[in-house]
């Protein structure tokens, strides 16, 4: 029985890139207050198309995050909605290596409501910590941010899959046997006694590995077509009860 299958594939792209901000004389921000408009923008950057910014608060936005710095990254492009993901990042002065501060998994970003930012809080980091740690040095605070823009997902067209088809039980030696029978496809021939017997190369080679080496070796001795004398053996009663003598052939080097 035949059992076919069809094939589609869904393949995602995305678009991803880093941005970083640098903040050259952070005590120097501090004072401007925790009001929604208290902040400073990054310059604009672009990703999968889309135009972002990171917007960074010295003070917190809101009273709640008064005790904080606040930073989102913000999608500018107007009037739009977009699957990304991004991570926001402080690079250690001493190592030189950035490390998450929060990291938002893909969701939808929509230009019209407070879903344009990540991440949905104005606590980042507490201000102590940032300003007892080597994040900030020399009154340089680094700030890093990965975005990755997700594709739509394209599906290709259906297409014919591998068909299994189921297979018959093996009957092989049934049909070597008909093969003897009907004497079709000798190709060989050995004299025995004074009788003819034909075979089947292949077969003796694949019941002897002596005849094997004989008829397909690099020393072969019998080529297609080739009658072989085997001496001193008698053959059987008919030729292919005769066949057997064949196999006995494996234990004896045919004469050269």
């Amino acid at each position: 029985m035949e059992a076919c299958k069809t094939v589609s594939a869904c393949t995602a792209g995305a678009a991803e890139a880093t941005h970083v901000f640098d903040i050259l004389g952070y005590s120097k921000l501090r004072g401007m207050g925790n009001k929604p408009e208290s902040y400073i923008r990054s310059g604009i950057f672009a990703v999968g198309g889309y135009e972002w910014a990171i917007r960074f608060y010295p003070d917190g936005n809101g009273k709640e995050s008064q005790d904080y710095i606040s930073v989102y990254v913000e999608l500018l492009s107007k009037s739009t909605k977009v699957r990304a993901s991004c991570d926001l990042k402080l690079m250690d002065h001493c190592t030189g290596l950035s490390s998450s501060m929060h990291k938002t998994e893909p969701r939808i970003f929509n230009s019209g409501d407070v879903t344009a930012f990540a991440p949905q809080t104005s606590e980042f980091q507490r201000r102590s910590d940032i300003e007892g740690s080597s994040y900030l040095k020399g009154d340089h605070l680094k700030i890093e941010c990965i975005v990755t823009v997700f594709d739509k997902p394209h599906v290709t067209d259906t297409r014919p899959g591998l068909c299994k088809i189921g297979m018959p039980p093996s009957d092989m030696t049934e049909h070597v046997g008909r093969l003897l029978e009907d004497k079709e496809g000798f190709d060989v021939s050995f004299i025995v006694g004074g009788e003819t017997i034909e075979a089947h190369r292949l077969v003796l080679a694949m019941r002897s590995p002596v005849l094997k080496a004989e008829l397909y070796g690099p020393v072969r001795e019998a080529r297609p077509g080739q009658c072989i004398t085997i001496k001193d053996m008698q053959p059987g009663p008919c030729s292919i009860s005769s066949i057997p003598i064949l196999c006995l052939v494996a234990r004896m080097r045919i004469p050269r």
